[in-house]
Formats: C-alpha cells, structure tokens, sequence
C-alpha cells in the first residue's frame, strides 16, 4: 500500500524528487488504513479539519497529490515544505540535478513508471 513512485537525488544541502506518477494519488497506511488504528485517528482528524480549515485542507491536498518535480533547500527548509522546483533562482539547480537523474536512470535501464509498473506486477504475481 504505501507506494509512490518516484526518483531522487540528495546531496549536502539540497533534495531533488520526480515523482513518476504526479497525476496518481498518494495513499499508505495513514489515509487507508484501519479505522481504530493510530494512524488513522491521526488522519481522520486531519481530514475532519480539512472541511472547515484552509491551512488542514492544503495539507490534505499536499498529501496526496505530488508535482512531477520537487526541489528543497535542507539547510533552510529541513522539514521540506518549500518546494522550489519553480522557482526561477533555482532553475540551474534543478536542470542539473534532473539531468543527473535522468542519466543514471538510462544507465540502469529504468524506464520509470513503466518499471514500477513491471516490478509491482511482478511482486503481486508472487504473493498470488
């Protein structure tokens, strides 16, 4: 369940992240699952929050839905909630990282979304 595909690259200060599916939602154990469970107390107040509360709502949204690019400063922003993919000082940061990226998937032979779908395909074969 708590699967999203994706690619990153993290070096000293910074983290880049391409999300392979950014049109899918997210989901994992928190939002799906049990009712009773902690994790689900915790998420269904954030959801119950959600309807009445823009700040609750927006983390709801951020929640499930991922841009295609992500882009952090972890020395300014260590928890990630700035995502500076579009912002145009940091256009040179994120093609070179993009690119080095890029390269090493074509270097392994990941052709990404169609390779977690393979790979996820595979998995659940087994489990049958």
């Amino acid at each position: 369940m708590n699967r999203f595909p994706l690619r990153a690259l993290r070096e000293r200060d910074w983290k880049y992240i391409r999300n392979l599916d950014s049109g899918g939602k997210y989901h994992s154990h928190v939002d799906k699952g049990r009712e009773g469970t902690d994790g689900r107390e915790y998420w269904d107040s954030w959801a119950l929050k959600a309807k009445t509360d823009p700040a609750a709502a927006a983390v709801v949204k951020r929640y499930f839905h991922r841009p295609a690019e992500e882009l952090y400063d972890l020395k300014a922003d260590p928890w990630e909630q700035k995502n500076l993919a579009t912002d145009p000082h940091q256009q040179d940061r994120l093609k070179r990282m993009r690119v080095e990226v890029l390269k090493w998937m074509l270097e392994q032979g990941d052709q990404g979304l169609a390779t977690e779908q393979r790979i996820w395909q595979e998995r659940t074969k087994k489990v049958k």
